[in-house]
């Protein structure tokens, strides 16, 4: 008799999954809760925030996966899930156009960093910071249509009519840019 997992195991599985990826995305900004990652222990250096970094905790959970005895196929598939997951916040953090990156770090200090942004900087991390909110409605207004057209693109929605609803995200998205292009950095 074949095993066939539960849909209660099944389910589980995708919401840790997706918490793992949610993790590997926001790991680079570890440097704000832990002292001795924070830049100013590397000279100024935001070291969470290079490829090694962002590459650690997809790399060590592959590496988990592979020894649990997870398939090829599904090793290369997560893989790019992970990777995706954890550079994301890199490419993020460079759409915001504000803090320079030592991406390449530890083999170079050299910064990166785009003379534009297309999202806004989070300001000042508080809970009453209303620029806090107010940037964090901007990257919501840039995101979020994206994100829907992705989901939209799948639906069973007649062609278009899916045509015509992306069409009309990506506008807003851009709009939201623009907005965010023109705020001061």
């Amino acid at each position: 008799m074949a095993y066939v997992a539960s849909p209660i195991s099944t389910k589980l599985m995708r919401v840790l999954w997706g918490g793992g990826l949610i993790i590997a995305a926001v790991l680079p900004d570890l440097d704000y809760v832990v002292p001795w990652l924070h830049p100013s222990a590397h000279d100024g250096l935001r070291i969470t925030h290079s490829l090694l970094f962002a590459a650690l905790l997809p790399t060590l959970t592959l590496l988990g996966l592979k020894f649990a005895g997870v398939g090829r196929r599904m090793l290369k598939r997560s893989g790019l899930l992970l990777v995706l997951a954890g550079f994301s916040h890199l490419g993020m953090d460079l759409l915001v156009g504000v803090t320079a990156l030592p991406l390449l770090w530890p083999a170079s200090d050299r910064l990166f960093r785009l003379p534009f942004g297309l999202l806004p900087s989070a300001g000042k991390l508080s809970w009453v910071n209303f620029y806090f909110y107010y940037n964090l409605l901007i990257e919501l207004g840039v995101l979020l249509p994206l994100i829907a057209c992705i989901f939209i693109r799948k639906s069973s929605l007649a062609a278009q009519a899916r045509w015509v609803l992306i069409v009309s995200l990506l506008l807003v998205s851009a709009g939201f840019m623009h907005w965010a292009y023109g705020l001061s950095r």
